[in-house]
Formats: C-alpha cells, sequence, structure tokens
C-alpha cells in the first residue's frame, strides 16, 4: 500500500478560509484528503515495520491488502475512523521501541474484518476479544465469552452478535458517531484530567442524540460560517466523563474527525459551543500535518496564553486562539439572542474571549517562530478577530 496523493490542491481562498476560523465544505474536505493520504501511510508503515513473523497478524495483513485491490473504498472507511490512526501510532511506536503489545499486534485483525464487512465479502474472519467483548471498529463490539477469538462472517452485517452496537448522532446537518466502545480511544488521554465514559446506557444514548439534533439546528441558524466544516470533516463524537466543575471538551492531533465532550448537562446551547470550539482543534491540527506553520523545534513552553494557568509552546497558543475565535463568535451570538441579564453577561464574556483571542495574537506575532505560511494564518485570524 502506497500514499494516496490529494485529488485537487488547496486554494488560496481555501487556505484563507480556514486561516480565518472557517473553511466551506470543500476546504475540510480538503483537509478530510489529506488526513486520508496521511492514514494510508501509516498503514503502510504498520506492513513495513510490524511484526510480520506473527502468524495472525500476517494473515490479517494479507486479507487487508487483498480488500485494499477489491474494496479499497471499505479500507479507506476503516482507516479514516478517529482511532485507527491512533493504534496505528501505538504499534509503530512499539516498532521503535521493539516492544510490540499482543493486544496492538492482534488489532489487526479486528481492522481487517471491519473492512470486508464494510466490503460485504463473503469470508470468514476472526476479531480479537479484549474484556470479555470483541471491539469492531466502525460498528461495535461483538458478544464474546472467554476465548481469544471471536469468528464473524463477514457478509453477514445483519447477523452479527453485537454485545455493543455503536450508535449514530443525527441532525439535519451531520450524522456521527456515538464512540463509545473503540478501545483505542481511551489512549490520547492516558495520564491527563480527560477521561472518556464507559459504554453508555441507552437513555444516555437519546439524551445525546436529542442534544446532538437541537445542538447542530442552532449553529446551522446562529453560526452557519461553521456549518459546512462541520458537516464535511465531523465524524465521531467521543463523551467524556463529567468531571469538575465545569463543561470541558477535548480532541486529539490523532483522531482527525473526532471530538470529545463532557458536558455538566447536555443543553444543546452548551453543546453548539463545545462543538465548534473544538472542531477548531480538529481543522488546525490537521492544517498542521498538512503545512509547516511555525519552527518545529520551538517546543519549550515559554508562552503564556491567558486561559491557562501554565506556559505553552508555541502550537498551544496556536491553537489556544484558533479556538477562541469560534468561541467569541458563539458568544456573539448569545449577547445578540439574549435580553436583560443573560444579555449583559454574553456581552462580558464575550470581551473576555475577545481580549484572550487579541492577546494570544500578540505573542504569536512576537515569538519569531512562524513561517511565512504561518504568518499569514495568523494574519487571517487577526483580521477575522477585529471584523468581529
Amino acid at each position: 500500500m502506497t500514499a494516496v496523493e490529494s485529488a485537487h490542491s488547496l486554494s488560496e481562498d481555501q487556505f484563507a478560509q480556514l486561516a480565518s476560523g472557517f473553511g466551506d465544505a470543500g476546504a475540510v474536505s480538503w483537509l478530510v484528503q489529506a488526513q486520508s493520504s496521511l492514514q494510508r501511510e501509516l498503514l503502510a508503515a504498520v506492513g513495513r515495520f510490524g511484526p510480520r513473523s506473527d502468524p495472525r497478524f500476517a494473515a490479517a495483513w494479507d486479507v487487508l491488502v487483498s480488500l485494499d485491490a477489491s474494496a479499497p473504498d471499505a479500507v479507506a472507511d476503516v482507516l479514516a475512523h478517529p482511532y485507527t490512526r491512533v493504534w496505528a501510532m501505538r504499534l509503530l511506536q512499539g516498532a521503535a521501541d521493539s516492544a510490540f503489545a499482543p493486544a496492538d499486534v492482534h488489532h489487526l485483525e479486528a481492522v481487517a474484518a471491519s473492512a470486508a464487512v464494510r466490503a460485504r465479502k463473503d469470508m470468514r474472519l476472526p476479531v480479537p476479544v479484549r474484556d470479555g467483548v470483541a471491539p469492531l471498529p466502525m460498528l461495535g463490539a461483538l458478544k464474546a465469552g472467554a476465548v481469544e477469538q471471536v469468528w464473524i462472517e463477514t457478509d453477514a452485517v445483519d447477523e452479527l452478535a453485537m454485545a455493543q452496537p455503536l450508535r449514530r448522532l443525527t441532525s439535519a446537518g451531520p450524522t456521527v458517531t456515538l464512540e463509545d466502545t473503540d478501545p483505542y480511544r481511551v489512549l490520547p488521554y492516558l495520564g491527563s484530567e480527560i477521561h472518556p465514559t464507559g459504554r453508555l446506557s441507552d437513555a444516555e444514548a437519546q439524551q445525546w442524540q436529542a442534544a446532538f439534533a437541537d445542538a447542530i439546528d442552532f449553529i446551522e441558524t446562529h453560526l452557519p460560517g461553521y456549518a459546512p466544516g462541520l458537516r464535511a470533516g465531523l465524524c465521531t463524537v467521543l463523551p467524556l466523563r463529567a468531571e469538575g466543575p465545569t463543561d470541558r471538551s477535548a480532541s486529539a492531533r490523532l483522531a482527525f474527525g473526532a471530538v470529545g465532550i463532557a458536558a455538566l448537562r447536555l443543553d444543546p446551547i452548551t453543546l453548539a459551543e463545545l462543538l465548534v470550539h473544538e472542531f477548531q482543534h480538529v481543522k488546525l491540527g490537521a492544517m498542521m500535518d498538512a503545512f509547516e506553520l511555525y519552527d518545529r523545534s520551538d517546543t519549550e513552553p515559554r508562552y503564556h496564553p491567558p486561559c491557562f494557568t501554565h506556559p505553552r509552546p508555541i502550537e498551544g497558543v496556536l491553537h489556544s486562539t484558533y479556538a477562541h475565535l469560534a468561541i467569541a463568535d458563539f458568544w456573539r451570538a448569545r449577547e445578540t439572542l439574549a435580553t436583560g441579564s443573560a444579555r449583559e453577561a454574553a456581552a462580558r464574556r464575550l470581551a473576555e474571549v475577545r481580549g484572550h483571542t487579541a492577546e494570544g495574537l500578540r505573542q504569536l506575532r512576537e515569538s519569531g517562530s512562524l513561517t511565512t505560511l504561518g504568518e499569514s494564518l495568523v494574519q487571517a485570524m487577526s483580521e477575522a478577530e477585529r471584523a468581529g
């Protein structure tokens, strides 16, 4: 398998859209294509550096190569799953350390089986068991007992014995996965204060559905500049534990298309803010994968974005400032819609967010670490902040 070149180049106008904090369907679709190429490169590296001496790994790799020739779209779909990249990077780190974890090695079986299911191929394939179930990317988790593998007929998707079927959140805009089964969803947050939930109850999933549909309606109506990008690029919502006194959100550079949300109350307005806020990080992370925006050797946490208590490297300042463009637009909309004391509170919050954005932009301009393209990005962000 080799990397696939993007079908088209990102135009100056599309870059300007993204740099201003927005991005229409075409611009965000370009990011999706660029990530697809990156994911294929990672999978090729998995085949090159993975433990081909392991018979289960070698058999799964042969299945995947065969599927890539006969059903490339099905393989591409599985590669686009945000946590497939997380798994691939974990496996490659094992190769670099000469210490493969068996669970990571054998997860290739689940990736191959998921691709075969999507292709509706007539095959009998194994799916490895973890913690009493057999996670199958993009489908959920299969029932399993005290066995090492579950074998499935990949052309009989309706007959799969699912213990935890994956749910979908639908709306007038995007339809996304509510991801609470994939074992690799936890990895980006190990050692942090962010904790994905376990399996949600049916009632909790229904609450997510109701809030998500209304949140997208709010975005489509009151934040229309962000709606096309969400439709084109958001594919997964990761529920996080609602711990602490405030709503929280998180994304992972390795999990393109996924946003993590921890809402104390799943009300649509709060969810709308968290979605547009966190998808900013998703877009910027993909831009950082595609372009050199700053000196990559500038990793010292020497910057002080105002919304953080501890210093951050320049990448953190870029992310914080870019996200605040969307947060400001959200509070601008809230101020317009509210009356009385609620309007005053929204105005105060908007002023605070704009102050954070302006300070972040100042630190970026004075960093001395931006490339020419990075300077263009910051200039576009500055113009967007002033226009607001």
